[in-house]
């Protein structure tokens, strides 16, 4: 049943300062980072939201595909025009830890971080988010961050059936999209305040979502399971993660292709 987002009722529940007053809804897009790129900088306003119910080219980190039911999920891209382009990787921590307290506040359960940019509960992924910068010269002319998350969608391809779960599946019954947009927004303003006044309290609270922090665990680095066992220290200030090795020694991954393994 196709059942369209409804940006009347989104507009009625939000309850922001800045973020979210300017949404602009299409019902198809290839990708809404793709379209954001395409508006001209003076027109592109810092806090607007592009979403759209079907996303035919949406991407994941390193252009992995992002699969979303049209109609059923939240594909949208949050635009900011930060002064500076650095820490971007913990402000990509911060947007997953709002999507993490949103899911909470609406089922109750506790969502927890996979560095670094994925929402999981119970081994099973809910959310994906792709964090772009584009340059004017040296500054940022924007930030562009895009967010997946399933919401209403029960039924997932074969190959990724057991590995991913929606809100409702979680819930037992239908959730509003509107809300759930809306409750994310609210938590994003409030962290994006933190992560500008660049407070220390922001990486306590990722850290304390953060799957395998204060563990030692295995790392997994460009797709090859490291023999020695680290303590995940969490993420420095930047948003990089610290781990503890076997020598006592702190290691620093940034932008490798790292996946952190319970032991």
């Amino acid at each position: 049943m196709k059942d369209s987002f409804d940006l009347e009722a989104f507009k009625n529940s939000l309850r922001t300062s800045w973020i979210g007053s300017e949404c602009l809804y299409f019902e198809t897009l290839s990708s809404t980072n793709s379209y954001a790129k395409t508006i001209v900088s003076e027109k592109l306003i810092h806090g607007s939201v592009i979403i759209t119910d079907v996303q035919q080219q949406g991407r994941g980190q390193y252009e992995k595909k992002w699969e979303s039911e049209p109609y059923q999920n939240l594909t949208f891209t949050l635009c900011l025009k930060p002064v500076t382009g650095d820490r971007l990787s913990l402000l990509t921590l911060a947007c997953a830890l709002s999507v993490c307290k949103s899911i909470e506040s609406f089922s109750g359960k506790s969502p927890v971080i996979k560095w670094p940019n994925d929402v999981y509960l119970d081994d099973r992924k809910l959310s994906g988010i792709l964090t772009e910068c584009v340059f004017s010269g040296v500054r940022p002319d924007r930030v562009l961050i895009g967010i997946g998350l399933n919401i209403n969608q029960n039924v997932f391809g074969k190959t990724i059936d057991n590995s991913v779960a929606s809100v409702s599946q979680l819930m037992g019954h239908p959730v509003s999209r509107e809300t759930m947009l809306s409750t994310i927004l609210l938590h994003i303003e409030r962290l994006y305040i933190k992560w500008h006044k660049r407070e220390i309290d922001l990486q306590r609270e990722v850290n304390a979502r953060l799957i395998g922090y204060g563990e030692w665990v295995h790392l997994l680095v460009n797709g090859e399971k490291k023999s020695d066992t680290y303590k995940c220290l969490g993420v420095g200030e930047h948003g990089e993660l610290l781990m503890l090795n076997q020598e006592l020694d702190v290691n620093t991954f940034r932008h490798e292709q790292v996946r952190i393994i319970p032991a």
